[in-house]
């Protein structure tokens, strides 16, 4: 069955990349139910991929239990081969589209656009599971990866307003989200992490979290992916247990 979660939280990194939560309480058959997750881009690390089932009935842990997941990336020559030939095809329109009235030369042309600057990360990654249950039952599943495309971070930006006397300043702070992937997010909860590329030695230098929050990069490194995998979420678990407020106080 191919399902849709909704995206609940996004934890963007303010030099690319992103954590994704998404959400959805599923029916179950008796027996093996078999999911796909659509919308899954394939710049998802497959190795971060994580499901968690929340059971409703407290009954249902013995019953019902994740049995199977699959994660993959499309393959990079395939997509790129099915990515030349939309932009062949959206170039040759858009030169023919003085022919079309020009209602529908604007909505042709922003479809070509789109597809002329499509790249791999904008396919689709493959993102299944299965779901063993002894019974019929319902259950929320809770879906986790980690993107690694630089082109959906934040960044901050200071508004300095001063009188007419010169006297007296007031500073704004604000937080600017960049988002040019071909994914959209809409009314999710989102967070903000900060990170540094490591020091020459090759290892992440994580900092006391009270002076300035740090989360290692993950797509820009030659440093081992798993290990640095497991210093974020770990560097993250921490950031939880502080206050949200003091968190974004730190941003800089």
């Amino acid at each position: 069955m191919s399902i849709n979660p909704n995206v609940k939280e996004v934890i963007i990194f303010n030099a690319g990349g992103a954590i994704v939560k998404r959400e959805m309480k599923l029916s179950l058959q008796q027996g093996a139910n078999h999911f796909h997750i659509q919308n899954v881009p394939a710049s998802f690390d497959p190795n971060s991929a994580e499901i968690l089932l929340e059971h409703l009935i407290p009954e249902d842990k013995q019953a019902i239990s994740l049995q199977q997941t699959i994660v993959s990336l499309p393959d990079r020559n395939n997509s790129q081969q099915v990515i030349d030939r939309e932009k062949s095809a959206a170039n040759s329109i858009i030169s023919y589209s003085i022919d079309f009235t020009r209602e529908m030369r604007e909505k042709i042309s922003n479809i070509c656009e789109a597809s002329s600057y499509r790249t791999f990360n904008d396919m689709n990654g493959i993102f299944d599971f299965v779901i063993n249950a002894q019974k019929e039952s319902e259950v929320i599943v809770k879906i986790q990866y980690f993107v690694q495309d630089i082109r959906i971070k934040w960044q901050t930006s200071l508004q300095v307003n001063i009188d007419d006397n010169n006297k007296k300043a007031d500073i704004e702070g604000f937080i600017i989200v960049d988002n040019q992937t071909g994914f959209s997010y809409d009314n999710v909860e989102l967070s903000f992490a900060i990170f540094e590329l490591p020091q020459s030695s090759g290892s992440p230098s994580l900092v006391n979290f009270e002076e300035s929050p740090i989360v290692p990069q993950l797509n820009q490194l030659n440093a081992p992916a798993g290990g640095l995998r497991t210093e974020m979420m770990n560097e993250l678990n921490r950031m939880k247990s502080l206050k949200r407020t003091q968190r974004y106080k730190q941003l800089k």
